[in-house]
């Protein structure tokens, strides 16, 4: 079932795409619902699977018990899946029932090639959350 473009273009990750873009990367995009202690992701695994949250809460788990929550409607999952190192960093658990839109790494990568300037403004906002993790996790080891 394709995804609208309403579903995705208030969401901060689609914030500065053009419409046509908005519909192309909504053509790519799958919904799923998510069961209460689903795993979606684990730290480890090849990452196959980009997640956009539309609803619940989710508890991401890293090496040596630090952690943190996602349950802001737009906030991504599975980053690395587009980045290196193309292995899940963490794992990433529901922590309540919801629901969310998925896209698959190989769809990914065809959507970012198919699109060059679509695939630079996409991977921008990408680099800028991983950074802005990596930053929250050794912010909290500080």
């Amino acid at each position: 079932m394709p995804v609208e473009v309403k579903t995705i273009e208030n969401l901060e990750f689609f914030k500065g795409l053009a419409y046509d873009e908005l519909e192309e990367f909504a053509s790519y995009l799958n919904p799923r619902n998510v069961a209460k202690n689903e795993a979606l992701l684990r730290e480890g695994t090849p990452a196959l699977t980009f997640f956009i949250v539309l609803s619940g809460r989710y508890k991401v788990s890293l090496k040596g018990g630090k952690s943190y929550a996602l349950a802001r409607k737009g906030t991504v999952i599975g980053w690395s899946t587009v980045i290196g190192p193309f292995q899940y960093t963490g794992t990433a658990t529901a922590e309540t029932e919801g629901s969310v839109l998925y896209i698959s790494s190989q769809e990914f990568f065809r959507l970012i090639q198919n699109n060059n300037l679509l695939g630079e403004k996409i991977m921008r906002k990408i680099n800028k959350i991983a950074a802005d993790r990596r930053a929250l996790v050794s912010d909290e080891a500080s």
